[in-house]
């Protein structure tokens, strides 16, 4: 239950008055649960799609709920890692620009970009009741090997504090469960699942190659462009 309520409390910004410490074990188990956190916060986005009978509508009323219910962390993470990583920096500066807390110009555009994507893709895609829940769970799952097998480019940031708790066997059985889950709520999602593990495995290998591993930020930039990608994916299938 403390994994449980670690991962809401770290993925969220649900109201939940429990403290929860930041222990090793803690951190670890609580990457079992980052999927189901995301299957959850998808359930709770398709109300809008149930009372609203204008799509156009349902949909911007989700997109603000979706960044409401994260705080619009994601979308931190990817401004960040656009500033950086399309500034033609060496590696220290580019992890600079990433930490530095104001937006540039191709943070901004990151910005604009993926959310009227995502709009788009949710007022025009055909969505079953499973389809959005799949997405996002499937995006924190995607995300969640990144975090179990690539090397922090940080001595001491979040891919270094996620990490050294070795988390990847509670991820992989996590994954397990997930894939049994998609196959028979709604088999597109699979689909969906494996676009999903190669977009952040692409975004990921570019940080590797730039900044010799990933940090928080690329964590975030990963969640918004697996989430699109999904969206995608959803629309053309």
């Amino acid at each position: 239950m403390k994994a449980f309520i670690l991962a809401l409390q770290f993925l969220t910004r649900f109201y939940i008055p429990i403290q929860v410490d930041f222990s090793d074990k803690n951190l670890r188990h609580s990457l079992f649960f980052f999927p189901w956190v995301g299957l959850l916060m998808g359930y709770l986005l398709t109300i809008p799609f149930r009372i609203i009978s204008k799509q156009e509508i349902a949909a911007l009323l989700v997109l603000i709920l979706w960044i409401a219910f994260t705080g619009g962390m994601h979308l931190d993470g990817l401004s960040d890692m656009a500033d950086g990583f399309f500034s033609n920096k060496e590696k220290d500066k580019i992890l600079e620009i990433m930490k530095d807390s104001r937006v540039g110009a191709f943070g901004v555009i990151s910005l604009i970009l993926i959310l009227l994507s995502k709009y788009v893709l949710l007022s025009q895609a055909s969505l079953t009741f499973y389809s959005l829940p799949g997405v996002l769970a499937g995006a924190r799952f995607a995300n969640s090997l990144i975090i179990g097998t690539f090397p922090p480019a940080r001595p001491d940031g979040m891919g270094r504090m996620l990490q050294k708790t070795k988390p990847l066997p509670y991820i992989l059985v996590s994954g397990i469960l997930l894939l049994v889950y998609l196959f028979f709520m709604d088999r597109k999602l699979l689909l969906v699942l494996l676009v999903q593990v190669l977009v952040v495995g692409i975004t990921s290998f570019i940080s590797l190659k730039k900044i010799d591993g990933v940090t928080g930020d690329n964590y975030g930039a990963n969640v918004e462009l697996a989430e699109a990608f999904g969206l995608l994916v959803l629309g053309l299938v």
